[in-house]
């Protein structure tokens, strides 16, 4: 069987959905299959729309087995303004090809066109211009299309977030594949509830490799950065969605009271957060703000972890709560409905409303205080993370992929 993925960014780049789509394509490889990767040069998220960010070359290349294509992204000011014109239109194809935060990625499409492909895998949500790149190679080519949305809900009863994520066109783009990956059962639901046949979706979630997060030296932190005591980790991309500013909000609460514990934050961060850390009137007296990392960094980080607070309000299924877990490490999570999906009765931390520095700085005054309730919520989290294996889930999917292929009458390869 050949998987083509289409996504807008890839490995070396580091990101939850990446990280799972190159270990399911790497799985492929391992047994028997072959998988293509079709994405841009993007590397910073803001390179997607904004010259001068970090990118890519544009070129060919082989990891593993796992065939990447990149792309180039048009940056011209005028086109980029006549799209956003077209994407008014009242036609959901339009919407989905040029409506904001479409890009322009020149000669994806026709390169698309051009593959033997038996399935195509297409996402994530809310990146529709690439996502419907590789929807309507499918459909000219008569191969089915699949897709792992990866939708994000947001806050109960506030539309904010979802309004991006789930909008008429983005729905009609799942609506025509002819199956749908959900990461929960709430996302499972919410698709449900706004018209995607039941047939058409299935629950199997990206899992982790637990033995690739665990077994960090709880030391690295002393050793590498001379630092000690209690640490709060934030792991992934700082960004206000991502709760970064409310961590920084609430451990300066801690700070003025007198706590001694430091505030690591690792990992990419947006322009606006770097703006935000930057100003003068932060008080940080134990803040270390560190650059994205490597695996063996991460496995460190989180052995060297008291706590992991990921208060985010943009989660499909919070990966990094998984790889805390996988370390026994409670976690303080927003209010969203994953948390309340996968954090019952306190098993595995606790949840706070999104943006709020005052509760989030009890949850983590509570925690460093007890660590018995540390070690149990650690616990009931790492019995979590045990039903999120790597290897477990990738089987499901590459079942639910044979599947698609079989029922389309298309030759595996």
């Amino acid at each position: 069987m050949h998987v083509v993925f289409v996504l807008p960014r890839f490995f070396p780049y580091r990101g939850g959905y990446e990280n799972s789509l190159l270990a399911l394509a790497k799985y492929m490889v391992a047994h028997g299959h072959r998988a293509t990767v079709f994405t841009t040069i993007a590397n910073d998220l803001e390179a997607f729309w904004l010259p001068g960010f970090k990118t890519f070359p544009e070129e060919q290349t082989v990891v593993d087995g796992v065939t990447i294509h990149r792309f180039p992204i048009c940056y011209n000011k005028t086109r980029r303004r006549a799209s956003r014109v077209m994407g008014l239109a009242p036609f959901w194809r339009w919407k989905a090809q040029h409506w904001r935060p479409s890009f322009r990625v020149p000669g994806l499409s026709a390169a698309l066109r051009e593959t033997d492909a038996d399935v195509i895998h297409i996402g994530p949500l809310p990146y529709n211009g690439v996502m419907y790149a590789g929807l309507s190679a499918g459909e000219r080519r008569h191969v089915p299309v699949v897709a792992t949305p990866c939708s994000h809900l947001g806050e109960p009863a506030n539309k904010e977030i979802e309004q991006h994520y789930l909008g008429s066109h983005q729905v009609e783009m799942l609506r025509h594949c002819q199956k749908v990956f959900c990461m929960t059962q709430t996302e499972r639901q919410r698709l449900t509830q706004l018209g995607i046949p039941p047939q058409k979706l299935t629950t199997t979630p990206f899992g982790i490799n637990l033995a690739s997060v665990t077994g960090g030296d709880p030391e690295f932190l002393r050793k590498r950065y001379g630092v000690a005591g209690p640490f709060v980790l934030h792991l992934g991309m700082k960004a206000f969605d991502k709760g970064s500013e409310t961590v920084v909000e609430a451990m300066k609460l801690l700070w003025a009271r007198g706590a001694d514990a430091w505030l690591v934050m690792a990992g990419p961060s947006l322009s606006t957060f770097d703006t935000y850390i930057a100003q003068p009137s932060k008080d940080c007296p134990k803040l270390l703000n560190l650059p994205p990392f490597t695996d063996v960094e991460k496995r460190d980080l989180l052995a060297s972890a008291t706590i992991v607070a990921q208060p985010s309000r943009v989660e499909s299924l919070g990966l990094v709560l998984m790889e805390a877990w996988a370390n026994r490490k409670p976690v303080v999570a927003a209010n969203i409905d994953v948390s309340r999906e996968l954090i019952t009765a306190g098993a595995g931390g606790a949840i706070v409303p999104f943006g709020d520095a005052g509760q989030l700085a009890q949850e983590i005054e509570r925690l460093l205080a007890d660590a018995n309730l540390r070690e149990s919520m650690g616990l009931g989290g790492y019995q979590v993370a045990l039903g999120y294996a790597s290897e477990t889930c990738c089987q499901r999917i590459v079942a639910e992929l044979e599947q698609v292929v079989e029922a389309s009458g298309k030759r595996q390869r």
